[in-house]
């Protein structure tokens, strides 16, 4: 099965959207038949059968906000027949005509003329002021009725408006999952959008790639969502935690689909964190237990140390540092240690902060631009040249080296053909699925292919989306000295320590390169401007980069005016 192609719309088709829309039902059809029922297959075929103007109503209706419409505000010139196309979609039900709803979401739809009219008609023994708000309208009907559903034919029969309630949202949720992989980006966000801005890597899509192979998956992912949606809400974390169990991943799931169990896992944490912030504390220790996500057993330690004896907390602390080897993490642990030492009384020594090399500049202040921008200026010769390449430097090298590996068709990486990177990037396991692609990329560090590699990729995949990757700012002059200059054993320390864990270290990077073409060296050098300090991620890159010798500097600026 090869990736389904989807072709650019351009803006100026009025129906740009639709067409897009169209294209993602048809991919979805194509790749996951097996995990939509009968019915939802046919409403969706039939749905692509219809005029399309009628398929552009609801495309319309989905991209709002609902499930409620009043016929008045559906007025798109797309669509001049509305009547016509609402009783096309019908049939399919895809809406419902003359929905039942509550009294509370009546009022919601209506304007305020339009609720004093139906305060007037429910209620006719009462006078109401002519200068009463909606909101005071509103209360005084939930006062005199209960809020049950009732059609709006039941409610108000002479009401001066019609209604529409979308019929379809839980099938188009389940297609965004298909086809995002996620619930948190929109169909606007796709269907509104230009696809021949941007290109993409052709990634190949095979069955046993989908991130979903059967729909149980589908249905827990869903109700982790709901998890979220309803503590987003505002609902109360430990009647939220009530249903958790059930939506759990089961081991035999778990096993076979990594990034779902992932996702759990991270679902839990936030849950946990959600119980910390109401003061649930039994609760949120019980969801950072059941977490496996790293930041979990962080949040369960710092709890721990308001409720243990600090002897206890340090030794749990121990333990989890033995097993964790992301930088940022031990640092995290490593103060919990030293504060538990502390208040304990143990013998303990945290690992100091290595000294820096730093320089201090007192220069000029310019008209405009940044500090970074008067540093090059300062250290620029006619055979020194430096760059601002901050984050993007290594990560544009690193890109263009493990391209194979960062568009390697693996089960839950890639749900549609407009990602610009897996959808794995930054989980725990990234590398591991990928060992193949990543020791061949380290292969050719060492003998000396990589650079004849990372140009030829330079070239072929210029203007290609890639999340590692910005290329305005990896220009052919900086790749060009970068590669010539920079040891390739330099590389492959950055590169080792970047897929320690991709989310952190892809960024905190020192914010300038300077490449000396007389003596072919370079050095990296951190800007710090007045005020400023080093955070953690940027010490933890200094210090790696520091053990391993590679040329780093700090340079604090300060101003001539100052």
């Amino acid at each position: 099965m090869t990736a389904f192609a989807i072709t650019a719309t351009p803006l100026s088709d009025p129906l740009y959207y639709l067409r897009n829309a169209q294209q993602v039902i048809q991919l979805c059809l194509y790749h996951y038949p097996d995990l939509l029922l009968a019915h939802e297959q046919a409403q969706l075929h039939q749905l692509l059968e219809l005029e399309e103007s009628t398929q552009a109503l609801l495309i319309r209706m989905i991209m709002r906000k609902g499930p409620y419409f009043r016929h008045d505000q559906l007025q798109y010139a797309e669509v001049p027949m509305l009547v016509q196309a609402i009783s096309a979609l019908l049939p399919l039900e895809l809406v419902v005509e003359d929905p039942s709803l509550t009294l509370s979401q009546l009022c919601t739809i209506s304007k305020r003329p339009e609720c004093f009219e139906l305060a007037q008609y429910l209620l006719p023994e009462q006078r109401f002021a002519r200068s009463i708000t909606k909101k005071e309208l509103q209360a005084q009907l939930l006062t005199a009725f209960k809020d049950r559903e009732r059609p709006l034919s039941q409610w108000w029969p002479s009401a001066p408006f019609k209604l529409l309630q979308l019929n379809c949202v839980e099938l188009f949720e389940r297609l965004r999952l298909l086809f995002f992989g996620n619930l948190y980006q929109s169909w606007s966000e796709f269907v509104l959008s230009e696809l021949n801005v941007y290109r993409f890597e052709k990634v190949p899509f095979t069955k046993e790639d989908r991130p979903f192979q059967q729909r149980s998956e589908l249905d827990i992912y869903l109700k982790l969502h709901q998890l979220q949606q309803r503590v987003g809400a505002g609902e109360a974390v430990d009647k939220v935690a009530a249903d958790i169990t059930e939506s759990l991943v089961p081991p035999s799931i778990a096993a076979n689909n990594e990034w779902l169990a992932y996702r759990s896992q991270r679902v839990l944490y936030q849950l946990g964190r959600e119980a910390e912030r109401q003061q649930h504390i039994p609760l949120a220790l019980r969801l950072y237990q059941q977490s496996q996500h790293r930041e979990a057993q962080i949040r369960h330690l710092r709890i721990q140390e308001k409720l243990l004896a600090p002897a206890r907390v340090f030794a749990h602390a121990q333990t989890a540092l033995q097993a964790i080897q992301q930088p940022e993490a031990q640092v995290s642990l490593q103060r919990i240690m030293q504060r538990c030492a502390r208040k304990a009384k143990l013998d303990y020594q945290a690992p100091s902060k290595m000294a820096l090399p730093s320089t201090e500049l007192v220069l000029p202040r310019p008209a405009q631009g940044r500090v970074e921008q008067a540093v090059i200026q300062h250290f620029t010769r006619e055979h020194i040249q430096l760059f601002h390449s901050e984050n993007r430097l290594f990560t544009g090298l690193f890109a263009l080296l493990f391209w194979p590996a960062l568009f390697k068709p693996v089960p839950g990486a890639f749900f549609n053909p407009f990602q610009a990177g897996p959808a794995d990037l930054f989980r725990p396991n990234f590398a591991q699925h990928r060992t193949t692609e990543i020791a061949q990329g380290f292969s050719q560090l060492s003998n000396g292919d990589y650079q004849r590699i990372i140009k030829k990729r330079f070239q072929e995949k210029q203007g290609i989306s890639c999340s590692l990757l910005h290329w305005p700012s990896l220009s052919a002059p900086l790749l060009e000295l970068s590669l010539t200059i920079i040891p390739a054993a330099h590389l492959a320390i950055i590169f080792r320590h970047l897929l320690l864990d991709l989310r952190y270290h892809s960024r905190g990077m020192p914010d300038l390169i300077e490449l000396d073409t007389h003596t072919q060296q370079y050095r990296l050098i951190e800007v710090k401007g007045p005020g400023d300090r080093l955070q953690d991620h940027q010490q933890l890159w200094l210090a790696t980069m520091l053990k391993q010798q590679l040329p780093v500097r700090v340079c604090h600026v300060r101003w001539q005016d100052q």
